[in-house]
């Protein structure tokens, strides 16, 4: 072995240092002087580093070197002298093993020799900022920059240029293990990136519109999320932070990442900022036809607000952002129809007895236009959801916790009858009958229009009888006055082909209205009446399907009158028949 280094070629080293900007140094003890823990960098060795050797005697040095570093400290001065013998290796010109070897050399040198490192530490990092490689030492040369930052931990002597490097970089290789580095960048360091964090925000979030890769997506959840929780997200980056937010929602594995995230900046000073932006992407013409991003934007606004997790330091009323929700649907979505019912069904059931008139007229006009578009959308899932939106509030109706407009509501129901379960009807067909009654204006109209869709026109039996139940009720409540109207106007027109219904037992409840009816009657409408009754009577006995009282009954009112005008029935009344 050789003499050491440190003993021949001080003055090269004084030079060197010159050369560096570092400053003078003292000549290197000697070897008998040497720490036990030091490694000797000899004049052999260095000579092996001189590109007269060849290529490859001088890889095969550097990596002998590579494995000293990673176990030794080195003499003072050797890492310099080493440097000097291999940096005309680190350009374009040379070949990728040899760019390779250099920076698999300078990490290991950076990690072995640690704090010895000192100023050097600085010319590394310009080494590594200013070199353009090609596209193939990339990876290489993030893995120098890793060991010199301890993975973005520790910037010191590179404080004034660790922004204009992370820019750089993010131009050219921003990819997960980047980004990794960067988070604790930001974590560690954010002070020094403060100029530059609404660049960073904006590159980031263009990466997660435009990239596949899920894990970079992750990792740069990571670094926006060390934005708000260590620096402060600038004003003027939190419109596209919000868009890459709610698009990114809506990828299931980051959906639970994505509203933490969310939830820390509603929660910062920017929160009612965050909303109102979301709101005015919901109304933006530009993004009616986004799906993903109006999607998004619902589903944080309404849990924001009303959710599990909300937040009560956010003031926005359900009135003033559900005008958005409303608006969001200009452009028929499936997805964004479907997460509006979730959002504003989570809402009426947990704040609804709360909510007033105005904040449920904006919701009545929601569910109107769901009530469209599952017509056109034809979607069995949409579908279902809206009808049991339906069936949410009409059960805080029947609880008196319902404040709403009950006209307005009941007419949507009214306008999906034929597809709403019996009970849903039944509550309609209640209500409607509560305006049948002379007090209110045009009552047999309504009375009319009541009978004639929910049972001329239906087909399910419960309803139909519970109309004719109706029906029954009003006649007999009413007959003293307005008997002869409400014969001509309704009972004939709606019952006059009550014989050839198909229903037995609506039949049967027909038949029983007619005779009641008729048996008070004595207006000219009792000819009409009768003969009704008559082709019901008719159809009963060829279809054996009247009871016996029913069609002694019957066959009572088709029997010649009286003298004097009155028909048997009043003499099978006073027997006790009725």
């Amino acid at each position: 072995m050789g003499k050491p280094f440190g003993e021949l070629c001080t003055c090269n080293f004084i030079k060197i240092n010159l050369l560096l900007g570092i400053g003078t140094t003292r000549p290197l003890n000697k070897q008998s002087e040497t720490k036990p823990s030091e490694v000797i960098i000899t004049a052999d060795i260095i000579r092996e580093l001189h590109p007269d050797c060849g290529l490859n005697s001088r890889v095969r040095t550097m990596n002998h070197i590579c494995d000293l570093a990673k176990t030794k400290k080195f003499e003072e001065n050797a890492v310099e002298a080493v440097w000097k013998a291999v940096d005309d290796m680190l350009t374009s010109e040379q070949p990728p093993e040899a760019r390779h070897a250099v920076l698999q050399l300078l990490k290991a040198i950076i990690q072995g020799q640690g704090e010895r490192l000192g100023p050097l530490r600085a010319y590394f990092f310009k080494v590594i900022r200013d070199y353009q490689p090609c596209k193939e030492d990339l990876s290489d040369r993030l893995e120098v920059f890793k060991a010199l930052t301890e993975n973005g931990k520790d910037i010191t002597y590179l404080e004034e240029d660790i922004a204009r490097f992370v820019l750089l970089w993010m131009d050219i290789g921003l990819t997960s293990d980047f980004l990794h580095v960067l988070v604790n960048l930001v974590k560690f360091n954010s002070c020094y990136l403060d100029q530059n964090v609404s660049i960073m925000v904006q590159k980031i979030c263009l990466l997660c519109n435009r990239t596949t890769s899920s894990t970079d997506i992750e990792v740069a959840i990571q670094v926006l999320d060390a934005v708000v929780c260590y620096n402060c997200l600038p004003s003027d980056s939190l419109t596209v932070f919000i868009i890459t937010l709610c698009r990114t929602v809506n990828v299931k594995e980051f959906c639970e990442s994505c509203w933490k995230l969310m939830r820390k900046v509603l929660g910062t000073h920017l929160g009612h900022s965050a909303i109102y932006t979301m709101c005015r992407i919901m109304e933006e013409r530009m993004y009616m036809e986004d799906a993903p991003l109006l999607r998004g934007a619902v589903f944080f606004v309404g849990m924001a607000l009303w959710g599990a997790h909300r937040l009560p330091a956010l003031k926005n009323t359900p009135t003033l952002v559900l005008p958005s929700f409303h608006k969001a649907m200009s452009c028929a979505n499936e997805v964004v129809s479907y997460e509006i019912v979730l959002s504003i069904t989570r809402l009426i059931k947990k704040y609804g007895k709360e909510l007033q008139v105005v904040t449920w007229d904006i919701l009545l006009g929601i569910i109107e236009r769901l009530l469209q578009q599952i017509e056109t959308i034809g979607s069995a899932e949409l579908k279902a959801i809206v009808f049991e939106l339906l069936t949410t509030v009409e059960e805080l109706y029947e609880q008196n916790g319902y404040h709403g407009s009950t006209e307005k509501f009941f007419s949507l129901v009214e306008k999906c009858a034929d597809k709403r379960p019996d009970a849903s009807v039944l509550t309609l067909i209640s209500y409607r009958a509560q305006s049948i009654q002379p007090a209110k204006d045009g009552w047999i109209q309504n009375l009319n229009h009541l009978v004639e869709k929910f049972f001329r026109n239906e087909t399910r039996s419960i309803i139909r009888i519970e109309v004719l139940h109706i029906l029954s009720f009003v006649l007999n409540t009413n007959r003293q006055l307005y008997e002869d109207e409400l014969i001509e106007t309704v009972v004939i027109p709606q019952l006059s082909g009550i014989a050839e219904d198909r229903d037995l037992a609506v039949r049967k409840q027909a038949a029983q209205l007619l005779v009641d009816l008729a048996e008070g009657c004595n207006t000219h409408h009792f000819t009409s009446l009768l003969d009704i009754i008559e082709r019901v009577h008719i159809r009963s006995t060829k279809a054996h399907d009247a009871s016996p009282h029913m069609s002694f009954l019957l066959h009572l009112y088709l029997l010649p009158f009286l003298p004097g005008g009155q028909p048997l029935h009043g003499q099978f009344r006073a027997s006790g028949g009725f």
